[in-house]
């Protein structure tokens, strides 16, 4: 199957931009792949064991799941071409893992890992950060709150998911300067 040619779109503002990440992955979260996909992925882990799971979603993304044959060398950092920023849909990656190139940028892997964690209850979001205390955001990642099903403090801020930062793992993020988190609605 060729690959879908992109659709682009013009964004008035990063909070938009940050709107049609969380868009796209709540319309993963809901794809029949994603979801049997994710449960694969976290058979091995204990039910209700929360971490376990966003462990497994993460280190599947990020170095691969033999069990997921599409994802199975996990999914590899390329920035968008300049100077465009491109969105991709889960079933348009999960697409382009299966003809080999399983990349994609910071949004990419956003939407990959936050529509697997959504698609087996977690909230979830996208959240962009940016060095200083304030102006223009330069990255993007997914955030995941634990436990799936609450309470939560109420200053919690979610577990990062950010998978395209060698030293990452799980509850990782960019320290200091300032933060927009759009969260998924269900």
């Amino acid at each position: 199957m060729a690959p879908r040619p992109a659709r682009l779109e013009e964004m008035t503002s990063q909070r938009d931009a940050l709107e049609k990440i969380a868009e796209l992955i709540r319309k993963g979260s809901v794809d029949g792949e994603v979801l049997q996909a994710a449960k694969k992925i976290v058979r091995d882990c204990s039910a209700r064991d929360d971490l376990c799971e966003l462990e497994a979603i993460f280190q599947a993304v990020k170095y691969g799941d033999s069990r997921i044959p599409w994802l199975k060398k996990g999914m590899r950092y390329v920035a968008d071409p300049y100077p465009f920023d491109t969105f991709h849909s889960a079933s348009a990656m999960i697409e382009s893992c299966r003809s080999g190139a399983c990349s994609g940028d910071c949004d990419d892997a956003t939407i990959m890992i936050g529509s697997l964690a959504a698609a087996i209850g977690f909230k979830v979001g996208a959240r962009a950060w940016g060095p200083g205390r304030s102006g223009d955001y330069v990255h993007v990642y997914a955030v995941a709150a634990v436990p799936k099903s609450g309470p939560w403090p109420k200053d919690y801020f979610g577990h990062g998911l950010d998978i395209t930062v060698p030293q990452s793992e799980v509850g990782w993020e960019p320290s200091g300067g300032h933060f927009m988190t759009a969260w998924v609605n269900g």
